[in-house]
């Protein structure tokens, strides 16, 4: 599903889903709407919204880094 998202948008998803590196829930919905809007990585797109409603109920957005 991820061979025809381009590398920099990977990568900024990537770092996007380290603890501490999103500064909340909606920077990873946004995220996870351009995966599935723009690029058809619907698969993956469901993976960041859980990962952001995870991250959300242990406290991961604070800025660690």
């Amino acid at each position: 599903e991820l061979v025809n998202v381009p590398q920099d948008v990977v990568m900024e998803v990537y770092e996007l889903l380290r603890p501490g590196r999103a500064k909340d829930k909606q920077q990873l919905l946004a995220a996870a709407a351009k995966l599935r809007d723009e690029h058809g990585a619907r698969l993956m797109a469901a993976f960041v919204e859980e990962a952001a409603q995870v991250y959300e109920e242990r406290g991961l957005f604070t800025y660690r880094f």
